[in-house]
């Protein structure tokens, strides 16, 4: 059955709860008709991505210059990962570099040094390309930009964080198209400087480098409204309206069902879906094959912070943070932390793969996240103290997001089916790759060619699909607790 509509209410989190005045875009279009004639462009989903290609395509000279854009949400905007994470606009460092390149039979990407290149400068990027967009639109979003604290507290990690650092820089210096850009990344090896730095005890070593955070839910929402007022392209956005099944027209296109809402029918379609993709192509998900078998739906789950005064004010942090057995984090402009669970955190501290994977309801949290981010500050952040009532964690939520079985994003031409296109399956990663992404993918249907500033490997290929079968099976453990169960 289909993944919508949905059969539970879901969890709402600190970004879709304080996002939900006039301007908002909350039940747009929920209850007018869909359009009856044929439109250019259907955007199926209104997180950041389906809100950002809609942006870059209604530009002037855009894809979509003249034409007519739809966008279709089943439930509203940025209502699953877009509005759930952690607001982090993180650029990975070369401690990236180690997954990447690791084989797939081993349980990384099997990438080329070359292409793991390109995907930690594509993320540099990101960075740039979103808070030039931010700044130049205006956007009301809670933009910051500033430095990323990636810690380390174990000595593995110390010992893996110095052999990827020599990894990276010796590939690097052997890429004609990379040697000559610079690093923007720095190692600061002595302890005694770590723990000062991030305010944490348990910290040996660090990278820090450039990272960003924003508002997501109040950036879906800019972006879509955006695209809704442009003058060179006549965009809708329509709220609960979930598509149940796409259909290839003989007289070429797509007709949407969206159930009681009725049926759009389009001569080309993006599936901004994410972890809810596999549910539109139910042969395959049923064989095991394509798209579906090579993305798996996730739960994962976060909290917004209150600090106590000593993290108030001028004792207010100054960097976001990812730490080693530990959390990301943000602190947000009015002073409050997001924070939330590493999967490898999950795995390696207080969990287990089945208590994320391959789950898809968010209408709930559980007792060993919710336990762990409570506790996670008071335990390790130095002078912290007692939380006074209202203090601490306030709000927990959940949230789907999507994993590739390769760990990197699938975006283009969905194979076999003309007219129908993707950018999906982020690996809990997508605020710092979703908007240049988009960029290149919107020039790319502007102009039927590759945007080589994308990262080729990024592409969907019937070779690439076919070489993924040689994946680690990554949820062999959950079927063998679950078969435990019977």
């Amino acid at each position: 059955m289909p993944a919508f509509p949905q059969q539970f209410t879901s969890t709402i989190s600190h970004w879709q709860a304080s996002n939900r005045g006039r301007g908002s875009l909350w039940n747009h279009g929920r209850h007018d008709p869909l359009p009856t004639e044929v439109v250019d462009y259907v955007i199926i989903g209104a997180g950041v991505t389906g809100a950002s290609l809609a942006y870059q395509i209604t530009r002037a000279g855009g894809a979509a210059d003249g034409k007519s854009v739809v966008v279709l949400d089943a439930k509203d905007v940025a209502s699953c990962a877009s509005g759930r994470n952690g607001g982090h606009i993180a650029p990975r460092s070369w401690e990236l570099f180690g997954p990447l390149t690791t084989p797939l039979e081993e349980g990384g990407a099997g990438l080329s040094e070359e292409d793991a290149l390109d995907i930690l400068y594509f993320e540099a990027e990101h960075l740039e390309v979103t808070a030039d967009i931010i700044r130049k639109e205006k956007l009301d979003v809670d933009l910051w930009t500033g430095q990323r604290l990636e810690v380390f507290t174990t000595d593995e990690g110390v010992r893996r964080n110095r052999e990827l650092m020599a990894q990276f820089f010796a590939a690097k210096a052997k890429s004609a198209k990379h040697r000559h850009k610079r690093v923007d990344w720095e190692l600061v090896a002595d302890t005694a400087e770590a723990q000062r730095l991030t305010r944490l005890p348990a910290a040996k070593e660090l990278i820090r480098g450039p990272a960003g955070s924003w508002h997501p839910h109040r950036g879906t929402t800019g972006l879509l409204r955006l695209a809704l007022a442009s003058t060179s392209s006549y965009c809708r956005f329509f709220s609960w309206a979930p598509v149940a099944r796409l259909e290839q027209l003989d007289s070429g296109g797509w007709a949407l069902h969206c159930g009681e809402r009725g049926v759009v029918r389009a001569r080309e379609v993006v599936l901004a879906t994410n972890a809810y993709t596999r549910h539109l192509f139910p042969e395959d998900m049923a064989r095991g094959e394509g798209i579906p078998a090579h993305i798996i739906p996730y739960r994962h789950q976060a909290c917004h912070i209150t600090p106590p005064d000593s993290y108030a004010g001028d004792g207010a942090l100054t960097n976001s943070y990812s730490v080693e057995r530990g959390p990301y984090l943000i602190q947000t402009p009015a002073g409050g932390m997001i924070l939330g669970p590493f999967s490898a955190t999950v795995i390696d501290v207080f969990g287990s793969k089945r208590d994320m994977y391959p789950i898809e309801d968010d209408s709930g949290t559980t007792g060993k996240f919710r336990n762990w981010m409570a506790g996670y500050c008071p335990q390790n952040f130095a002078g912290w103290g007692a939380e006074k009532d209202g203090e601490g964690v306030d709000r927990v939520w959940s949230g789907i997001l999507c994993h590739s079985v390769d760990l990197v994003p699938l975006v283009g031409r969905v194979l076999d089916k003309p007219g129908l296109w993707a950018s999906i399956s982020y690996n809990g990663h997508g605020m710092a790759k979703i908007v240049n992404i988009t960029r290149c993918l919107a020039e790319n249907m502007r102009t039927g060619v590759w945007d080589d500033r994308l990262p080729r490997c990024f592409e969907i290929t019937h070779a690439r699909l076919e070489r993924a079968k040689k994946c680690k099976p990554f949820l062999d453990e959950v079927k063998d607790a679950e078969k435990a169960k019977l």
